[in-house]
């Protein structure tokens, strides 16, 4: 596979990943408000649709982070929040970041781009 996977698209698919860790972060990590979350969350979801089919070992973990990401902007927006609703999809949004930090590492491993 790594074969048929362009150097660029390697490093799209690495950007992107790299892009949604780090606005999931910022938010969960209070630097970043629901609305600016939910902007990346936009942009991001455009950007992917750009993405090499061949590098979806990556992506489509990206695009899952990027679903929850939305999703805990829209809760978080919510006039009235619901504390454990919000809690739940902070919970969602903080395994999906680890589950594409681990699977950016084996993409790296596996088609020689830096993690």
């Amino acid at each position: 596979m790594s074969d048929r996977l362009s150097h660029a698209s390697r490093q799209v698919a690495n950007m992107l990943a790299v892009r949604a860790v780090k606005h999931a972060t910022a938010f969960l990590q209070g630097q970043d408000g629901p609305t600016l979350l939910g902007m990346h969350a936009e942009q991001l979801q455009l950007d992917l649709l750009l993405g090499d089919p061949l590098a979806n070992g990556l992506l489509n973990p990206v695009r899952m982070l990027n679903v929850a990401m939305a999703s805990t902007a829209l809760a978080a927006a919510e006039p009235s929040v619901d504390a454990a609703r919000l809690d739940r999809w902070m919970h969602v949004v903080a395994s999906l970041m680890e589950l594409v930090q681990h699977e950016r590492a084996r993409f790296a491993r596996e088609h020689g781009v830096m993690a």
